[in-house]
């Protein structure tokens, strides 16, 4: 049985999951922020609480604020800063700096969501430019990716609350595809569309207890 405690950790996300000093150099980190001005400490954030929860090694969190999972990016963004892009820095055959992980928490969507990205159809072959701009086809490369490259990972995916109910579904479904479960947050406190301190406690204890049931 594949373990979720006492194990090696990649995340690959957006702004939920930054904090500055704790990302790689060149992303782009949303906390700490005035706009919720409770989230001081990277202890804080649901990630490093779920890591003190499961006694988990962080071996690289690839998350950058603003950051979509297509290749539709914000103005300030390029194609590279897409997960699409960024997961092969940590998520590929060679791991991070040789090792693989044994956990992927993956949290994405949300910025395809509120960029009104196009969600375009499943795809899970031949992939161009051209299709990785859309949500969907985006989604499918990312999971073939991540998956092909880590076996032997137990592979989670994090559905943010509030997105336009057809990325939801649409994500949903991808994951469906590749096999990867879907944890579907609830209730999450937030400012300005963000996890204030009892929202990073709500997301660490649910991330928690879908790990337990798997």
């Amino acid at each position: 049985m594949k373990t979720t405690r006492d194990c090696s950790l990649v995340l690959l996300g957006d702004s939920y999951t930054t904090f500055a000093g704790h990302i790689p150099e060149g992303n782009w980190a949303f906390y700490p922020r005035d706009a919720v001005p409770d989230v001081v400490d990277p202890e804080q954030t649901w990630w490093r609480q779920l890591i003190r929860m499961r006694n988990l090694r962080l071996l690289c969190n690839e998350s950058s604020s603003g950051t979509t999972i297509s290749t539709r990016v914000r103005e300030v963004h390029t194609p590279a800063d897409a997960f699409v892009s960024r997961m092969k820095r940590a998520l590929g055959p060679e791991g991070v700096n040789g090792e693989k992980p044994q956990l992927i928490l993956i949290m994405g969507g949300t910025n395809d969501s509120w960029l009104d990205n196009e969600l375009g159809q499943m795809q899970h072959e031949n992939w161009t430019d051209e299709t990785l701009l859309q949500i969907l086809p985006a989604s499918c490369y990312m999971m073939d990716y991540i998956t092909r490259n880590n076996p032997d990972a137990v592979i989670l995916f994090m559905l943010n609350t509030d997105l336009r109910e057809e990325v939801a579904q649409g994500l949903v479904d991808v994951c469906a595809h590749y096999g990867v479960p879907v944890l579907a947050l609830q209730g999450i406190s937030k400012k300005s569309g963000h996890p204030d301190v009892e929202g990073m406690r709500q997301i660490a204890q649910q991330v928690d207890e879908q790990l337990n049931h798997m």
